[in-house]
């Protein structure tokens, strides 16, 4: 699973962040899922403070990077071992914001048990999804998925 997103669009936004889809991404699998529990939500407020970090820990925005690199991706990396170290080596899911869809939320896997799929089917078959990629979001994709 490469993005996994409570929207359709949102995990297609970042998946495709140049809002272009060729013929082979239409082989690509959307997937539904139902996951069963417990997440550490990075788009709450108050856990963002008591973990001592702002709302760039989502979006992956830095003003400036210093020289001696990317203090956000430092963060990152120690909130990741802080997060497998306070879970024994089994740490959950993070739910974070999406860097394009600022109102959907985004989940990164770790050892989750019960996953379950709903419903699976490949890009090119979602014409509903596509309708809306090209309509609302600026996407471009070959014309014969427009055609009925």
């Amino acid at each position: 699973m490469r993005y996994a997103a409570n929207r359709p669009v949102a995990a297609c936004c970042e998946r495709f962040p140049g809002r272009h889809l060729s013929p082979a991404d239409g082989a690509l699998y959307l997937v539904e899922l139902t996951v069963e529990g417990t997440a550490l939500h990075l788009t709450h407020q108050g856990i963002l403070d008591a973990l001592g970090l702002d709302d760039r820990i989502n979006t992956g925005r830095v003003d400036l990077p210093g020289p001696d690199g990317d203090p956000l991706l430092d963060v990152c990396q120690g909130l990741a071992d802080a997060v497998h170290d306070w879970w024994d080596g089994t740490p959950p899911a993070l739910v974070y914001r999406t860097r394009t869809v600022p109102s959907a939320r985004s989940i990164a896997f770790s050892g989750i048990t019960g996953t379950e799929i709903v419903q699976a089917r490949t890009l090119r078959e979602a014409r509903h999804l596509i309708a809306i990629l090209v309509a609302r979001h600026g996407f471009v994709v070959p014309p014969a998925w427009l055609r009925p």
